[in-house]
């Protein structure tokens, strides 16, 4: 039996793809649970449009993201933390810190790319990955 994947299935395939399946398999499991639907050529022509429809969804997102990418290359976000004699700091800047800084200017949903938390003074570039594939830099100041 031909089903269309409504969604993505372990072991069986991705989302929207078309397979061949046993109909036992496809009657009793999948159908019930409203995993698959059969593969009509009406549900394929449904199946032809909602893959336009969220192809041209994801090309403004990653349009919309390339233009945060583009403006937080500008961003510097400054963190001071206590230092001692011959400049021994005291505290670091960690993931959680900058995310909150960030979403304090309105940027939200990525993910800081931070090996471990910031210990020195000075400047530094720090990787967001906004998703679909978009990143970008940050300018830490810590003094």
């Amino acid at each position: 039996m031909k089903i269309i994947l409504l969604d993505n299935i372990k072991g069986l395939g991705g989302k929207f793809e078309i397979k061949e399946v046993k109909s036992g398999y496809a009657n009793n499991f999948l159908l019930p649970r409203n995993l698959v639907k059969v593969a009509t050529e009406t549900n394929l022509k449904i199946l032809n449009r909602q893959k336009a429809a969220l192809e041209l969804q994801d090309k403004e997102l990653i349009e919309q993201l390339k233009k945060i990418a583009n403006q937080l290359k500008d961003v510097i976000l400054d963190f001071s933390l206590k230092t001692g004699e011959n400049e021994q700091v005291f505290g670091s800047v960690s993931a959680l810190e900058i995310k909150k800084a960030l979403e304090a200017l309105d940027y939200k949903n990525f993910e800081i790319f931070l090996e471990k938390p910031i210990k020195e003074l000075g400047e530094r570039l720090v990787e967001i990955d906004l998703g679909k594939g978009i990143k970008s830099k940050i300018k830490i100041k810590v003094r």
